[in-house]
């Protein structure tokens, strides 16, 4: 009588660093883009406005004028 034995073997690739992590990353550095380019649009059209009205005293006055009437 023989008898056979059947191995199980794993084949798995590893990385370097988990997938979840990698995404995270990605995620937060979208963000951050985002909200660099964000605040770089509200900062143009905050000097445009300045430059449109003569000036920030111009701008403040007539920011009230048009939130009073």
């Amino acid at each position: 009588m023989k008898s056979q034995v059947a191995l199980k073997t794993k084949n798995v690739a590893r990385t370097d660093g988990k997938i979840d992590v990698q995404i995270s990353k990605v995620g937060f550095a979208v963000i951050g883009l985002s909200s660099c380019a964000i605040g770089l649009w509200a900062a143009a059209s905050l000097l445009g406005g300045m430059v449109a009205s003569g000036g920030p005293v111009a701008l403040v006055i007539n920011w009230f004028r048009a939130v009073v009437g």
